[in-house]
């Protein structure tokens, strides 16, 4: 009977450490720029003798980006196996990035995680100043950057600029075969002029729109030449638009092509509202909120940046002011930069955001032996670190932190905190306990108490009762046998090798027990007989 324990508890059921390691814990990629990511290899390794899946790898986001990824994130890794897989970092933002990936599997020996580095950079390098720096000190990089190299073109030589080349479809890429300029609110284009003047005096007549309105700033320069927020509009267009703000226009007048009016507000076309917004974003940082004109309008604008992206005509239409102008609109060039800045006009913070990503809702051993660990994980995916307190096991008996944690630990931004609990039972049952602590988060996760489950085998010694126990066949086929002329309650239970419990068919007559194993897969399962008092294991093979 001593070598049948033996057996029991010596199949791979029972862990005593980690059962999915890899073999770096950290991944740091360095410096890589948005256009061409970089990958490292990671490798995934089963230390046990039971195929484990992975179902999910879990990564978190970066100002609404998700800049590590995988090539793979759903496979079973096969017993004592090993699964190779790419880690990508693609940055959006050129600021530092530290966050987690998270390995999801089906061992009960808790998630896998592992550490993720790497400094994002931009492929521009006219944006250098701006690296690793957010709210007001990116619009205090970005103020100083627009205006350095600058040249003002005086209004003449930029509406010439924009109308004989910049804003010239035969100029500017796209293909048209005489001088042609579109009214950027209408559509409606003026075709064969021969000069600026000669467009303003055609038919229709084009004028020049000043996005941000020349009246708030006295019609100064560098503002009143400055080409990123001037566009060809024809006069009627200019007229109706006159000084008013921008935003969503209910039972206006259509001025044709998509745009609306009424006596306070102006909304243009879907063509034009994306350009309009980093036009006058451009303008606020790069000068000020003259007459508060931004104020009213920084939500839309906003969410039509987000809504309506730069095209390739916007971008060709940034580089050719760059080329006269000497500087460049950063909304256009990497849009992601609003992202990093809360507030345009006022002192620009990020609002505290407190959030933890509790990776699984239950600590469950499964079956298992003495000493064995589950690591427990939680990631802060908030912008401000936490304090844990209060942290408590329910039942320091059997159960401890291995390597101790003490009561209070804190928990920075886009790391995990890993609560290592070790499971040292001194008798064999149903474990039911739980973990908890508190992380000063409002609502619902400000205190946690996670539940702690676990079925506790230990090592037995002589049984009285085994000699009339009788298992057959083993290996079992269709239908498993159990023979007993024991006269007390005797319950039965059939788990697989992740210690979950089979649905099996018994029939118990005079105490002879069949379980119908028709539908189980071939495999390991381990057998337990209990009488209340004392249990026997026994490995099956089908």
């Amino acid at each position: 009977m001593k070598q049948l324990l033996l057996l029991a508890i010596c199949i791979p059921l029972f862990s005593t450490a980690q059962v999915l390691t890899v073999d770096q814990t950290q991944l740091n990629f360095g410096t890589v720029n948005e256009i061409t990511p970089d990958s490292l290899q990671l490798t995934i390794t089963n230390t046990s003798a039971t195929p484990i899946t992975v179902n999910q790898i879990k990564f978190y986001n970066t100002y609404n980006t998700t800049p590590f990824s995988v090539n793979e994130s759903n496979f079973t890794i096969a017993a004592n196996g090993n699964k190779t897989v790419w880690v990508k970092f693609s940055p959006q933002h050129n600021i530092m990035h530290n966050s987690e990936m998270i390995i999801k599997h089906t061992a009960n020996s808790g998630y896998t995680r592992v550490d993720l580095m790497g400094q994002g950079t931009y492929s521009k390098t006219y944006y250098s100043s701006t690296e690793n720096t957010s709210e007001e000190a990116l619009k205090t990089a970005l103020n100083t950057r627009l205006g350095q190299g600058y040249i003002s073109l005086g209004y003449n030589s930029a509406r010439d600029a924009m109308f004989m080349t910049i804003d010239n479809e035969k100029t500017n890429g796209q293909n048209a075969t005489v001088n042609t300029l579109e009214c950027v609110y209408t559509g409606t284009k003026i075709t064969g002029y021969s000069s600026r003047s000669a467009a303003q005096n055609g038919s229709p007549q084009f004028n020049t729109e000043h996005t941000y309105p020349q009246s708030t700033f006295s019609s100064a320069e560098p503002m009143k030449s400055d080409l990123f927020h001037l566009f060809p509009t024809t006069n009627t267009s200019n007229s109706n638009r006159g000084n008013n703000p921008f935003g969503v226009v209910s039972n206006g007048t259509a001025t044709g092509g998509g745009s609306f009016y009424n006596s306070s507000m102006f909304e243009p076309r879907d063509a034009q509202k994306g350009t309009t917004a980093r036009a006058l974003m451009y303008f606020v940082l790069r000068y000020q909120n003259y007459g508060n004109h931004f104020t009213s309008q920084e939500n839309i604008l906003k969410q039509w940046h987000a809504t309506f992206a730069p095209d390739a005509i916007e971008q060709r239409r940034n580089d050719d002011i760059f080329a006269v102008q000497g500087n460049r609109n950063p909304f256009i060039d990497y849009p992601q930069f609003a992202d990093r800045i809360t507030n345009f006009v006022t002192t620009s913070s990020a609002p505290t955001i407190k959030s933890i990503d509790i990776t699984q809702p239950t600590i469950s051993f499964g079956t298992v032996n003495s000493d064995t660990l589950f690591n427990y994980i939680i990631v802060n995916t908030g912008n401000t670190a936490l304090n844990l307190t209060n942290i408590t096991l329910s039942n320091t008996t059997d159960l401890s932190f291995s390597p101790a944690i003490g009561a209070s630990a804190t928990l920075n931004v886009g790391e995990a905190f890993v609560f290592p609990i070790k499971l040292s039972a001194n008798t064999f049952g149903t474990l039911s306990e739980t973990l908890s602590f508190n992380t000063g988060l409002p609502g619902s996760q400000g205190s946690i108490s996670v539940p702690i489950t676990a079925n506790v085998v230990t090592s037995l010694g002589e049984i009285t009762w085994e000699q009339s126990i009788s298992i057959f066949p083993n290996p079992v086929n269709n239908q498993l046998n159990i023979n007993s002329s024991y006269s007390g309650k005797l319950d039965v239970k059939l788990y697989n090798l992740l210690g979950q419990p089979t649905a099996v068919d018994q029939i118990n007559s005079n105490g002879n027990i069949q379980i119908n194993t028709t539908e189980l897969p071939e495999g390991v399962y381990l057998l337990e007989l209990t009488n209340g008092n004392e249990r026997i294991l026994k490995k099956i093979m089908k």
